[in-house]
C-alpha cells in the first residue's frame, strides 16, 4: 500500500516537473493500456498447460529530447501480470490464475523517425525495474473458488528489459501516442514454498519463473 501512495505522488511530481520543463525539451503525458501476460514455466505439478492473462496497464511518463531524433524516455507505470494454468487436486482439476500487480519504472531509449513530421513513428527499449504490490492465486474447482495470498511466494521486485514501437501523432497542442512492447523479466517471480488450496498442501520448487509478456498502450503528450 505504501508502494501505491508513491506511485500516486510521482504522478504529480512528473506531471509538475513536465509544467516546469516543457520548454526545455522536455515533454510528458500519460497512457493507458492493456498486458497480455504469461510466464516462461509453470510449476511442475501443474498441468503445464499455461495461457496468457490479460490485464490493464497504464501510468506516466517524461521525455527529455537528446536532439531531433535521439530522447530518453523514464515511465512510472502501473501494470498487470499473471498466468494461468490448472491442476488435479485427487480426481478435481482446479483452474489456477496467478495474478501479480506491480509498479514498473522503465527507462527507454527512444529513436523518432521523421522527428519533424506530424507522425512519427518511434522505436525504443530499455531497463525496467518493478516493485510487486499484490500477489494473489485464485483457484477454482467445481462450486469452489477462493483467492490465496500468494505473496509469501512471489519475489518483491522484477528487473527486465523492454523493447518496442509505435507512432507519435501531432493533435492539437499535444500529440497522441501508441506503443506496443514486448516485456522479458530476468528474476524468478515465483518462489520456493507450499500453500494451500481447500486444505491439501501444494508445493513449490523454484525454477524458470520468469515473466514475459506484451502491451500496447496509448495515451496523451505535452
Amino acid at each position: 500500500m505504501n508502494l501505491l501512495k508513491i506511485f500516486f505522488a510521482s504522478i504529480v511530481v512528473v506531471t509538475l516537473l513536465g509544467h516546469a520543463a516543457v520548454a526545455g525539451g522536455f515533454s510528458y503525458g500519460a497512457k493507458v493500456g492493456m498486458t497480455l501476460a504469461n510466464i516462461t514455466q509453470t510449476p511442475e505439478e501443474w498441468e503445464q498447460d499455461k495461457a496468457s492473462k490479460s490485464g490493464f496497464t497504464g501510468g506516466v511518463f517524461l521525455n527529455y529530447a537528446i536532439n531531433n531524433n535521439f530522447s530518453l524516455q523514464p515511465e512510472l507505470l502501473y501494470t498487470q501480470k499473471g498466468v494461468k494454468d490448472n491442476l488435479y487436486d485427487g480426481i478435481i482439476k482446479v483452474d489456477l490464475t496467478a495474478a501479480f500487480d506491480y509498479i514498473e519504472i522503465p527507462v527507454l531509449a527512444k529513436y523518432s523517425f521523421t522527428p519533424q513530421k506530424r507522425f512519427r513513428p518511434c522505436i525504443f527499449g530499455g531497463p525496467c525495474v518493478a516493485f510487486t504490490l499484490s500477489s494473489e492465486l485464485e483457484a477454482t474447482a467445481l462450486i469452489f473458488s477462493a483467492g490465496i495470498d500468494f505473496s509469501s511466494l512471489t519475489h518483491v521486485t522484477d528487473f527486465g528489459i523492454v523493447a518496442g514501437g509505435g507512432f507519435d501523432y501531432s493533435l492539437g497542442k499535444g500529440m497522441i501516442i501508441c506503443d506496443a512492447r514486448f516485456y522479458m523479466g530476468f528474476t524468478n517471480v515465483i518462489l520456493s514454498g507450499d500453500f494451500e488450496i481447500n486444505g491439501s498442501t501444494q508445493t513449490i520448487d523454484e525454477d524458470d519463473f520468469k515473466n514475459y509478456g506484451f502491451s500496447l498502450m496509448v495515451g496523451y503528450g505535452f
